[in-house]
């Protein structure tokens, strides 16, 4: 059953048990600011709906048919035997001998994608996604209050339903969208949480540190080395104390505020580094192969890059190899956006790689700068060469992808289909 935590009536005893900033929203009714949908296991629930047979059953999505890989998604019924994302299918199967591996299909989740969202927006304006399978809107006026904002939360799940009878979602709604979200992951699956402003910060501390987002394991080490182990010590410490925890003062204000419900500016991020990764079938685990497919990482990357507005000034390849093992390297780079000058640059790392029997091949181009404020190509060159990066985006954009590509990805320009990244969701001209 959904989950709303209780609130009182704000009578003035009450308004004068809590602190100045409280009753102004009080006062003006701006308590509750955001309303956060996470769909539930959504990569398993999508194919659950799409393949009625499937209903009921403990599944898992993997990359591909082959037991070396691993789930990228489980549904609920396959995580009641300990299968999560990232386990082994081998080990999946162990855990779980009855589960059904299916093997992922990125274009039918997008599509259902852009229906949640049409589903979202008939009820709330949904004014930031967050990732394939969250979003959240911003309640405005009347539809602050609980009693509302509840109704509108059982509207988005009525409508969400509509599309499909599998697919659910949690709700959090809370005074900021930071909050928003840790309330969606409070109950689940299908759970609606409500964190009002007079339950903070007593609401949050039946949560562990790392369920919170923003804090991993490194960090809950850096905090758990000044004290901090659990969420009320997180709460009470001052603004000082976490900008000491995480390096910085401008993070730690932001962690202070946000814990009391503050709601913060939009912050935009910088995107660090743009990569793809792909684990290799039996039949192209040789030295030839992995090469090509490591070529065709490259060209997808780049391609995204350029779609992003950014140049880079770091490639670096990765290999996985059977039987256990990695191989390494980076070079630098001349602050590019070109293919080719990347291409010539892999090719040169590659000869340094130990041959051994290749599982895995990852690229990554980092130290993005946005093209805005990247140099101009010095060389007529060089100029030549990101034109020509443009004009191959746009034929295979127009004609379909790799309508056009490079010699070095002979041989593997159809492999390594397009994946979803969380954060990151294809378009269509990328399938």
């Amino acid at each position: 059953m959904p989950i709303v935590y209780p609130h009182r009536r704000f009578g003035l005893p009450v308004i004068f048990r809590i602190d100045r900033a409280l009753f102004v929203w009080y006062m003006f009714g701006i308590v509750l600011r955001y309303l956060f949908v996470d769909m539930n296991s959504y990569f398993a629930t999508v194919e659950q709906q799409a393949q009625p047979t499937l209903r009921g059953r403990p599944v898992g999505v993997a990359p591909m048919m082959t037991d070396s890989t691993c789930c990228i998604a489980a549904s609920y019924e396959a995580k009641s035997f300990g299968v999560t994302t990232g386990t082994g299918v081998r080990e999946a199967r162990r855990l779980c001998p009855g589960i059904a591996i299916v093997e992922a299909r990125p274009q039918l989740y997008v599509e259902y994608h852009h229906r949640i969202i049409e589903a979202v927006e008939s009820c709330l304006h949904v004014d930031c996604v967050s990732s394939i399978d969250e979003m959240y809107g911003r309640l405005m006026g009347v539809e602050r209050t609980p009693e509302r904002t509840a109704a509108m939360a059982f509207a988005v799940k009525a409508a969400i339903r509509r599309i499909g009878e599998a697919l659910r979602c949690s709700i959090g709604i809370a005074s900021n969208a930071w909050l928003a979200k840790v309330a969606s992951d409070m109950v689940k699956p299908d759970g609606m949480t409500m964190l009002l402003p007079e339950q903070l910060p007593e609401a949050l501390y039946r949560l562990k540190l790392t369920d919170l987002p923003g804090i991993a394991s490194r960090m809950n080490k850096r905090l758990a080395a000044r004290g901090i182990q659990h969420v009320h010590q997180l709460c009470a410490a001052s603004e000082a104390e976490l900008s000491a925890a995480w390096g910085s003062k401008v993070l730690g204000a932001i962690w202070h505020q946000q814990l009391r419900g503050i709601d913060l500016p939009y912050r935009p991020t910088k995107r660090g580094t743009v990569g793809h990764s792909h684990v290799l079938p039996p039949e192209l685990r040789n030295e030839r192969d992995a090469y090509r497919v490591a070529m065709r990482m490259l060209h997808k990357a780049a391609h995204r890059m350029r779609r992003l507005g950014y140049h880079a000034s770091r490639l670096t390849a990765r290999v996985s190899f059977l039987g256990g093992g990695r191989w390494k390297q980076y070079a630098a780079l001349p602050q590019t956006r070109d293919t080719l000058t990347m291409a010539a640059t892999l090719d040169t790392l590659w000869r340094h790689k130990p041959v051994r029997p290749p599982l895995k091949v990852s690229v990554e181009l980092s130290e993005l700068t946005a093209d805005r404020c990247a140099t101009l190509p010095l060389h007529p060159a060089q100029a030549r060469h990101e034109a020509l990066g443009d004009t191959m985006d746009r034929i295979n954009e127009r004609f379909g992808r790799d309508a056009i590509y490079s010699a070095a990805m002979l041989g593997a320009a159809h492999t390594a289909p397009t994946r979803i990244s969380f954060t990151q969701i294809p378009t269509e001209d990328e399938f």
